[in-house]
């Protein structure tokens, strides 16, 4: 859409502010294509996490969703109710809890997926497979330059 008005528009070329409205028209447009699967972005953050990493304390869930503690907490228990997560105690140190998909768990993934999936070829379309490569490579970089600063 274009943009009116009469200022520099530096914005345009300003990295950050390019990133937050892709990553916002994303999850706009994926929470409405999960809404038809019964599934929300939060819950679908989460199955997505453990089924990448595999079995996982609340804290790393925490800080690979993005998402506040407590959020990730009631989802967790949310799966776990609905047979689609465990918890369990950690045998090393028994303040952390654990959390793995069940079979179940893995199985509802597996239907939410192509959604997903189409999601991503959507937003990619036009795209060369090495232009994706790169920018996936370029969007790492940048992931590992902010946590180096951190």
């Amino acid at each position: 859409m274009p943009i009116s008005g009469h200022g520099d528009k530096w914005l345009h070329n300003f990295v950050p502010y390019l990133m937050y409205r892709i990553t916002n028209q994303l999850t706009r447009r994926i929470r409405g294509r999960l809404r038809k699967s019964g599934i929300n972005i939060a819950r679908w953050r989460v199955l997505a996490v453990l089924r990448a990493y595999g079995e996982l304390s609340l804290g790393r869930i925490v800080e690979l969703t993005v998402m506040e503690q407590p959020s990730v907490s009631r989802i967790v228990a949310q799966l776990e109710r609905e047979g689609l997560a465990r918890r369990k105690v950690s045998t090393e140190d028994s303040r952390f809890v654990h959390v793995s998909l069940t079979r179940a768990g893995e199985k509802a993934f597996q239907e939410i997926y192509p959604t997903a999936d189409r999601h991503q070829k959507i937003a990619l379309s036009g795209f060369s497979r090495k232009e994706i490569s790169t920018l996936k490579s370029f969007l790492r970089r940048i992931q590992e330059n902010i946590e180096a600063e951190e």
